[in-house]
């Protein structure tokens, strides 16, 4: 009889051990997929003027040595302006469609934040033979990396609003969020009207405000409250 009692008062013992060893029940979730998108409008702070060099020549040499001496000319001149940054861009040579003659042609860009200075610029070299291809106002690296930020921290916000809200209509709360992306593309600059012309005063450039957008998505986790 003693030994029974012994036995039992050991099973009995292993019986909280056992218990606690049990997993503890999950609380029953909902997830919500949710995305938002929000945008920041930046005022430019930076022109880019690319122009071209090009020429004719009975021979590829003499159209390329014709090319060398304009794009030359125009960097040497870019240089001088202390705002402007200058480098060129790809060159080409190839025959023209009657195959009597050879054209070369290569890019130079410009970019600064001071309008007039590069404007004046870009007008004295068309005035020296190179066609002006395109003008656009953009924001510098530093300046749409900020708005980017910007962007994506508004649309977080919203999406955390929203996800609020849902949950309150539900009768449940936010326990939190999973895979989280967020999305805030480059934004390309805003071209303006390509011209073309071997001479002429600057160019007229009005500003237009940048937009910059980001989208957040995410897997909202909802809890009973």
């Amino acid at each position: 009889m003693h030994r029974r009692l012994l036995i039992l008062g050991a099973a009995l013992a292993t019986l909280p051990a056992l218990a606690a060893a049990q997993p503890a029940a999950q609380p029953i979730e909902t997830t919500l997929h949710l995305s938002e998108t929000a945008e920041v409008s930046r005022a430019p702070d930076e022109v880019v003027a690319t122009l071209r060099a090009e020429a004719r020549a009975p021979s590829a040499a003499a159209a390329q040595e014709a090319v060398n001496r304009a794009i030359a000319a125009a960097v040497t001149r870019a240089q001088a302006t202390a705002s402007v940054r200058v480098s060129t861009g790809g060159y080409w040579t190839g025959r023209q469609e009657e195959g009597r003659a050879w054209q070369a042609a290569q890019s130079v860009t410009l970019r600064g934040g001071e309008a007039p200075s590069l404007l004046d610029l870009a007008g004295a070299l068309q005035s020296q033979g190179l066609a002006l291809q395109s003008l656009t106002w953009t924001l510098t690296r530093d300046a749409a990396r900020a708005a980017r930020e910007e962007a994506s921290r508004l649309a977080l916000d919203a999406l955390r609003r929203r996800a609020d809200a849902l949950a309150a209509q539900l009768g449940l709360a936010v326990a939190g969020l999973r895979e989280v992306r967020v999305d805030a593309p480059d934004r390309a600059p805003r071209p303006m009207a390509a011209m073309r012309a071997s001479s002429g005063p600057a160019p007229v450039a009005v500003a237009e405000d940048v937009v910059v957008p980001a989208t957040v998505e995410a897997v909202v986790v909802l809890r009973p409250r």
